[in-house]
């Protein structure tokens, strides 16, 4: 008598007609990827809004000024994902190995340190 349990298999994107049955040390796999390819960015974009929306309805208008480069840094981070997304294929393709593209890397790096120059510049002005 074989006492084992047998695999417990989820099913992910079950309600395509192409579902794909995984186990559930591939649905840890797929859920780190998902988070570090898309949350990361995402995240960033948000909190770059919500941070940018916060300024401009505290803070006086010497300030507008930094909330609205927090506000285009959001949306030049949330453009970059959404590129992103569209130029990996399918990142969850677990046959081939999870790699970090490098030139959205330096985009983001690039993009990054633009904004905080503008805003050292803004701040010492004031």
């Amino acid at each position: 008598m074989n006492l084992t349990m047998p695999r417990r298999h989820h099913l992910y994107r079950g309600h395509r007609a192409k579902s794909l049955n995984i186990t559930e040390e591939e649905l840890v796999e797929v859920r780190a990827r998902e988070r570090t390819f898309d949350g990361a960015y995402w995240r960033t974009a948000m909190k770059s809004f919500s941070m940018g929306m916060i300024i401009l309805r505290l803070f006086t208008r010497a300030f507008y000024k930094i909330g609205i480069v927090f506000v285009v840094f959001g949306m030049a981070v949330l453009g970059i994902a959404v590129l992103r997304r569209k130029a990996a294929g399918d990142v969850f393709d677990q046959r081939q190995p999870f790699e970090t593209a490098g030139f959205w890397v330096m985009i983001t790096t690039f993009i990054t340190t633009i904004a905080y120059i503008v805003l050292l510049v803004m701040i010492m002005r004031l």
